[in-house]
Order: structure tokens, then C-alpha cells, then sequence
């Protein structure tokens, strides 16, 4: 659990970082617009490790085996 605890602080620090920027005048921003897009797109990815939930296939097939239980 702590792990995914680390990854939801970076995530939200990401995210702090983002919308200091955004809300920066450009001229004054610290991030060129390419780093932030590529910021903005690990802050999404990271957001769909910290919150993806398993598909019904998934969930399925992790209790015992195929051939075992039919699945």
C-alpha cells in the first residue's frame, strides 16, 4: 500500500506543478509548452495506474486455474 501511497504524492505534486504553471503568464513560465505536454501526459498515465481497476476477464481468471474452475 505504500507504494501506490508514493505514487498518489507524485501524482498530486504533478499536478501542483501543472497548474502553477498554467496559471503562469507564459513569457514567465519555467516549462516550455512540449515539457509541460510532456508532464501533463505523465500526470494522465499516472492516474490511470493509481486508479485502474481490474476488467471482469481479469478478476476472473485470477482465481485458480482455467482448466481447474471453468473459466
Amino acid at each position: 500500500m505504500k507504494f501506490y501511497d508514493e505514487l498518489d504524492s507524485i501524482h498530486e505534486k504533478i499536478e501542483d506543478i501543472i497548474e502553477k504553471e498554467q496559471s503562469t503568464w507564459y513569457p514567465n513560465r519555467q516549462l516550455s509548452s512540449n515539457d509541460l505536454s510532456d508532464l501533463e501526459e505523465v500526470f494522465n498515465l499516472l492516474g490511470k495506474i493509481i486508479n485502474s481497476e481490474p476488467t471482469d476477464h481479469e478478476m476472473m481468471s485470477s482465481f485458480g486455474t482455467k482448466w481447474h474452475d471453468g473459466l
